[in-house]
C-alpha cells in the first residue's frame, strides 16, 4: 500500500482539494538527520541552513486551544515573517474564507488536513524587539491577521487575549534542499529541535492540487531509492507546541 494512499484516493484528493492554492506532502523520518541528509543529497556533511520559529500565544495557549497558531519566523539572511494559521480536517471547503487567506492541503501518511494561513513579511527591527520583550507581539499583526486570529479557529478568541500575547520558543529548524528529480520540483529535509530538546526529522515537497498523484509517486520513489526509513506515525508541530508549553 502506498504511504500516501492508493491512486484512487489521491485522485479524489485532487478533485476535492481543487480550491487549494498548494499541496504539501510530508513524512516524519525514522532515519537520523545526518544520515538522511547524506543519502538524499549524495554529499558527505551537506550544508544546513538555519531558521528559528517562535510561537506567539498567551501563557495559557488560548489561541492554540481555539485552533489558531501565530508563528514569528526568522528566515535566512535575517528576514522575518509572521503567519496566522488555522487547521481544518479533510479536503473540502467547509465555509467561505477571507480573500487574504492562503489554503494549503497537508498530506501525511494516514492524515490529510487543510492549513488556512495569512502570512506577511515583518520588519527585522520590530521582530527583534518583540523577541526581546520590548514590543507587544500584537503590534505585529496586520488587521486581516488580527481578525483571523480571533475568528479563524474552531472557537472565537476574546479580543482581550491578544493583549496578553507572549513569545514562546524558539523552535530551531535546520534545512537541506534536495535536488529536483523526475516528477519532483524539489524536496526539503528539515531537522526540528524544540526548546525541551525534542527532535523531529521531516521530508516534504510541494505541488499543485492537480499534481498530487504524480508527485506522491515520485516522492515515494525518492524515499525508496535512497533507503530512507519513514516513521509509522505523524504528529503536527502544533500538537508538539501544546506538549511543550501546555499548562
Amino acid at each position: 500500500m502506498p504511504r500516501f494512499g492508493p491512486p484512487e484516493a489521491l485522485a479524489r484528493l485532487c478533485a476535492d482539494g481543487a480550491h487549494a492554492d498548494s499541496v504539501e506532502l510530508k513524512a516524519l523520518l525514522a532515519t537520523a538527520a545526518g544520515p538522511a541528509a547524506e543519502a538524499l543529497t549524495g554529499r558527505p556533511s551537506p550544508t544546513w541552513s538555519e531558521r528559528r520559529t517562535y510561537l506567539i500565544d498567551t501563557d495559557a495557549l488560548d489561541l492554540l486551544r481555539a485552533g489558531v497558531e501565530i508563528r514569528l519566523r526568522r528566515r535566512a539572511r535575517g528576514r522575518y515573517d509572521l503567519a496566522v494559521s488555522a487547521q481544518r480536517s479533510g479536503t473540502t471547503s467547509e465555509r467561505s474564507t477571507p480573500r487574504s487567506v492562503r489554503i494549503e492541503l497537508d498530506v501525511a501518511p494516514g492524515a490529510v488536513w487543510q492549513d488556512l494561513e495569512i502570512r506577511r513579511d515583518v520588519e527585522a527591527g520590530a521582530a527583534a524587539h518583540v523577541i526581546g520583550g520590548g514590543l507587544d507581539p500584537g503590534e505585529l499583526l496586520s488587521p486581516p491577521q488580527r481578525a483571523w486570529a480571533l475568528r479563524g479557529g474552531h472557537d472565537v478568541v476574546d479580543d482581550a487575549r491578544l493583549k496578553e500575547l507572549a513569545v514562546l520558543g524558539p523552535l530551531v529548524v535546520h534545512r537541506v534542499k534536495v535536488s529536483a528529480q523526475a516528477g519532483l520540483r524539489r524536496a526539503d529535509l528539515e531537522h526540528f529541535r524544540f526548546p525541551s530538546g525534542r527532535e523531529l526529522v521531516e521530508l516534504s515537497t510541494h505541488c499543485g492540487p492537480a499534481e498530487v498523484t504524480a508527485t506522491a509517486a515520485a516522492f515515494e520513489q525518492l524515499i525508496d531509492d535512497r533507503e530512507i526509513a519513514v516513521a509509522r506515525w505523524y504528529r503536527t508541530k502544533t500538537s508538539l507546541w501544546q506538549d511543550e508549553f501546555g499548562r
